[in-house]
């Protein structure tokens, strides 16, 4: 007997979800189990409205991943600069203490890069 499903992904949020679609799209049949309540689906997605934490150098560094209506508001922005240390304190502070240091300045090192 074979089973329903080819790949199962504990998680429903942003990295399981690009798992899941990742999977179906190799043809693979997936299953997506999610423990928290209806209300909060996406994991923290939910919270953060999908976005995602990046390094940089201010307003100016960002400006080519802003639709180019956003540079209209430009003279009224103040950014500052949130630099790989900005973000590394960050990240031990609200894991207080308790993230991978190697792994986490690789995170911010390459956050930049990545968007």
């Amino acid at each position: 007997m074979a089973a329903p499903w080819d790949v199962i992904v504990v998680g429903g949020g942003n990295a399981g979800f690009c798992a899941a679609q990742s999977a179906r799209q190799a043809g693979a049949r997936v299953l997506v189990l999610e423990k928290a309540p209806r209300q909060w689906a996406g994991g923290n997605s939910y919270f953060t409205a999908g976005a995602m934490r990046t390094s940089h150098g201010g307003l100016a560094d960002l400006e080519n991943l802003l639709e180019p209506t956003a540079r209209d508001r430009f003279p009224l922005t103040d950014l500052a600069p949130y630099t790989d240390d900005d973000f590394l304190d960050d990240m031990v502070r609200v894991t207080r203490g308790r993230t991978g240091a190697d792994l986490a300045r690789i995170l911010a090192g390459e956050s930049r890069a990545t968007m």
